[in-house]
C-alpha cells in the first residue's frame, strides 16, 4: 500500500509540473507554425488510407491468382467439352459465394468461350469492340492486370476487374480468370476516408488517368496531368521507388499536402489530397511549447505506469500458465507451446514429437483415501515427470492427464517416455497405491495441425489403455 501511495503521489507530482509548465508557455506568444505537425498528422492519415485501401484490392488479387492455378480449372480446360460446361459455371459460382464478389469469370483461349457464374455468356470476338481488352491483355507480358470497365453480363455497372492468365506446364495460354468489384464499393471506401480524415482521396494509373473516384464522372476520363497541382510536380508523382512521396513548398504549404503511394500489387497509385490551410493556421510556438511539455509530461507518465504493468502482467502471465498444485503448467502452456512448434519452419524446430498420458487406477485413489492423498500422489507425480523431461515440455493437461512435446523423433520420444513410465512403476509411493502410467506419443508430420496431431496422440493413448495399461505406444 505504501508503495502505491508513492507512485500515486509521483505522478500526481509530475501532472502537476507539467500543468504549471503549460500554464506558463500558454502566456508566451510566437508566430511559427508547426509544419513538421502537419505533415506528419498528414501521412499518417494517407499510410492508413494505403493500408486499408491496399488490403481491399489484393484480397481479389489472390483469388483471381487461386483461380489461375486450380489444378480443376486447368483439367476443365485441357478437355473442354461442352457437355461439361455446368462443371465450371459450379466453379465459378462457388468461388462468388464463397468471396461474394460482383463478378467470377472464366475465357477459355481454345473455344473463346465467356463463362460467367450464370451461365456461359457470350463468345469472345477479335470483331467485338468491347472484347478487346481481352487481345490487348494476352498480348501483355504480365500475369493479371485490373481494368477497370463495365460489366456487359450485369446492366453495364463500373466494375474493377482483375484479369489474370491461365498458363499450362509449358507457361502457354490456356485463358484468363478472374473477379469483379462494383466500383460503388471502391467509391464507399474513398467516401469513408473522405468524411473521416477531410480529405480527396482516389486511384490513378502511371500515366495519371484516374480509376476510381468518389465522381463517378471523373474515372478513366479525368487525366490529373492536365491539373496544374499535379501538372506542377512532375514525373515525382509517379515515384515507385519510394514508400511514400509527399510533395508542398512554401507557398503551397497553407493550402495543400498533395501525397501519392505506389501500389505494387495493383500497379495504381493513390493519391491523395489534404487541405492543410486550417490545420496550420491553428498551430503556432505555444503549441509547440504546450506539445514538447505533454509529451514530456505523458512520456514520464507512461513510463512508470508501463513498467508497473510489465511488472504485474509478468506475473499474471506466470500464474496463468501455472497448473493450480503449482508444479508443472497447464493446458493453456501446452497449447501455445504446440501453435508456436506448429509455425516454425522445418529447419528451426527439427523432428519432435506430441504426448498425452494418464495415471491408471487414480480414481481408485480418491474413491478410497480422498482427494487430498489423491493430490499428493499427482504432485509426486508432476515431480517425477518434471525432473525426467526437463528438456521438454510437460502439462497438466486436465484431472489426471497430462500433455507435452517431446523435441525428438517419434521412436526417440517412445524411449524417453518408457524410461518415465518404468520410473513411476518402481516408485516405492506409487507402487503402494498402484499407481501406473499409460501413454500415447506420435511424431509430427508437415501437414499436421493442432488438432490433427492432438488426435492421433490421444488414438495412441487409447490404444495403451484397450491393451492393458501401463504402457507406452507410439502412432
Amino acid at each position: 500500500m505504501k508503495q502505491r501511495n508513492k507512485v500515486g503521489l509521483l505522478i500526481s507530482l509530475i501532472i502537476l509540473i507539467g500543468i504549471v509548465a503549460i500554464v506558463f508557455f500558454s502566456f508566451t506568444t510566437y508566430s511559427k507554425i508547426i509544419k513538421d505537425d502537419v505533415l506528419n498528422i498528414s501521412k499518417l492519415t494517407s499510410t492508413n488510407i494505403y493500408s486499408e485501401i491496399n488490403n481491399e484490392l489484393t484480397k481479389p488479387i489472390f483469388v483471381s491468382l487461386t483461380m489461375a492455378n486450380d489444378s480443376f480449372v486447368k483439367q476443365w480446360l485441357q478437355l473442354e467439352d461442352p457437355q461439361n460446361n455446368q462443371e465450371i459455371i459450379d466453379y465459378l459460382a462457388g468461388i462468388r459465394s464463397k468471396y461474394n464478389y460482383h463478378s467470377v469469370f472464366l475465357i477459355s483461349a481454345k473455344s473463346l468461350n465467356y463463362f460467367h457464374y450464370n451461365g456461359l455468356f457470350k463468345t469472345i470476338s477479335a470483331q467485338d469492340d468491347h472484347d478487346q481488352w481481352y487481345y490487348d491483355f494476352i498480348n501483355q507480358d504480365k500475369l493479371y492486370v485490373l481494368d477497370v470497365d463495365q460489366d456487359q453480363v450485369d446492366n453495364q455497372r463500373l466494375t474493377i476487374f482483375i484479369n489474370c492468365k491461365i498458363l499450362d506446364d509449358q507457361g502457354n495460354l490456356m485463358g484468363v480468370a478472374g473477379v469483379g468489384i462494383e466500383m460503388t464499393y471502391v467509391q464507399e471506401l474513398l467516401e469513408n476516408f473522405e468524411r473521416d480524415y477531410d480529405l480527396e482521396a482516389f486511384l490513378v494509373d502511371e500515366q495519371g488517368l484516374i480509376q476510381a473516384h468518389t465522381n463517378p464522372n471523373l474515372i478513366e476520363t479525368q487525366n490529373i496531368n492536365d491539373l496544374e497541382s499535379y501538372s506542377a510536380i512532375g514525373p515525382s508523382l509517379y515515384n515507385k521507388t519510394d514508400t511514400i512521396n509527399v510533395f508542398n513548398d512554401d507557398d503551397l504549404y497553407n493550402q495543400q499536402y498533395i501525397i501519392s503511394h505506389y501500389i505494387e500489387e495493383l500497379d495504381w497509385y493513390l493519391i491523395v489530397r489534404k487541405d492543410t490551410s486550417e490545420l496550420a493556421q491553428s498551430f503556432n510556438q505555444q503549441l509547440y511549447y504546450d506539445l514538447f511539455v505533454i509529451i514530456l509530461v505523458l512520456a514520464s507518465v507512461l513510463i512508470i505506469v508501463q513498467r508497473i504493468i510489465n511488472k504485474n502482467d509478468t506475473q499474471m502471465k506466470k500464474l496463468a500458465l501455472l497448473d493450480n498444485l503449482g508444479i508443472l503448467s497447464n493446458r493453456k502452456d501446452f497449447d501455445q507451446n504446440l501453435k508456436a512448434t506448429l509455425s516454425l519452419n522445418d529447419e528451426t524446430k527439427g523432428a519432435w514429437s506430441v504426448f498425452l498420458m494418464d495415471l491408471d487406477h487414480f480414481k481408485d485413489v480418491n474413491d478410497t483415501h480422498g482427494h487430498l492423498q489423491g493430490d499428493e500422489i499427482l504432485k509426486h507425480v508432476m515431480t517425477l515427470c518434471k525432473a525426467a523431461l526437463n528438456d521438454h515440455l510437460i502439462t497438466r493437461w486436465g484431472g489426471d492427464e497430462f500433455s507435452g512435446i517431446i523435441y525428438l523423433p517419434g521412436v526417440l520420444a517412445a524411449e524417453k517416455l518408457e524410461a518415465l513410465r518404468l520410473e513411476i512403476v518402481n516408485d516405492p509411493l506409487l507402487s503402494k497405491f498402484n499407481i501406473t502410467v499409460s501413454i500415447g506419443v506420435t511424431q509430427a508430420i508437415g501437414i499436421d495441425t493442432e488438432d490433427t496431431i492432438i488426435r492421433r496422440s490421444d488414438q495412441a493413448l487409447y490404444a495403451s489403455k484397450t491393451k492393458g495399461k501401463n504402457q507406452v505406444t507410439l502412432l
